[in-house]
């Protein structure tokens, strides 16, 4: 009797892993999808429910009064566009959009460049909280900088959705996490496009990373990227999560620990490497940064 009610809930099991949710549609010449849950559990926890990839059919035609739970799209190829809130967007690859109970919205994409959608639809408090902290509430559009970096998370995301893994779940949740919150760091609000302003940032900040261990001001860094020290710092604030000077100092604090760690320097060696004045100006910026100082941090085996 055991053998046979195991059987039965195997089977039961098999059933529910290939019949999908009714919210997928069926306007899609090609689709990888999964899905973890069908109803969400508690308002308290954040839960991912399904997540894939489509490639629209070119007659395909999305009309929704609003949607069970909140949804996260982002196109990778193809164009389209989207009525959001009654405000309408041109849908091309980089494209992000979130929505949720109660929006409505409309998805068309281009007959001659059908377009490859990836999706995660999730639902809990702590989701709507991350997407709030993140700029990214439900009506909200984006065009990332990176296209490529978001498809590349997205991958994994479906991967681990697929898998047998046994915490697949938990791996889900963090991806999704992780895929919110690198959105956010390379979003540009959609219709402004990749801008003057932009471009002068991802100059500077390359510059700061390829020139992070010379010995740079501020005004050195404008100087050499060609902008105003005050224009520096507002293009930080603008696109940047720290202000040129954290940046630069997050750069040659990481340096400092590879150093310690495993080059066998002594810390004013290193603290001349790092062109700082001397090793006490050096050991009093990596304590303010790591809460520990060089010498502590050696005779701790290298752990901060």
């Amino acid at each position: 009797m055991r053998a046979v009610k195991n059987r039965h809930i195997k089977a039961k099991i098999r059933r529910a892993s290939v019949e999908a949710p009714a919210y997928f549609s069926t306007q899609v010449s090609s689709a990888q999808r999964f899905y973890l849950a069908l109803k969400p559990g508690m308002d308290s926890q954040m839960c991912v429910l399904s997540g894939g990839w489509e490639i629209c059919c070119p007659e395909y035609d999305i009309k929704r009064g609003g949607f069970p739970f909140l949804t996260l799209e982002f196109v990778v190829n193809g164009t389209g566009r989207l009525v959001l809130n009654g405000k309408e967007f041109v849908l091309r690859p980089g494209t992000g959009f979130v929505y949720g109970p109660g929006m409505p919205h409309r998805i068309t994409t281009t007959p001659h460049a059908p377009m490859k959608k990836c999706f995660a639809v999730f639902a809990g408090r702590p989701a709507l909280d991350l997407l709030k902290e993140c700029h990214l509430l439900p009506g909200t559009v984006v065009h990332v900088a990176d296209p490529w970096h978001i498809n590349g998370v997205f991958d994994d995301l479906i991967k681990y959705g697929l898998s047998d893994h046994s915490d697949r779940n938990r791996i889900c949740h963090v991806a999704l996490q992780y895929l919110i919150i690198k959105i956010r760091d390379l979003s540009i609000p959609q219709g402004q496009g990749i801008t003057r302003a932009f471009e002068t940032y991802q100059r500077t900040r390359r510059f700061i990373e390829e020139h992070c261990l010379q010995n740079n001001s501020l005004r050195e860094i404008a100087s050499e990227c060609h902008v105003d020290m005050a224009y520096l710092c507002r293009l930080f604030q603008r696109f940047g999560r720290e202000s040129p000077f954290q940046y630069l100092q997050h750069l040659r604090m990481n340096r400092a620990v590879d150093l310690l760690k495993n080059s066998g320097r002594l810390v004013k060696q290193v603290a001349d490497e790092l062109h700082f004045s001397d090793q006490y100006n050096f050991s009093r910026a990596f304590k303010k940064f790591y809460g520990v100082s060089p010498a502590h941090f050696l005779k701790s085996d290298g752990e901060i």
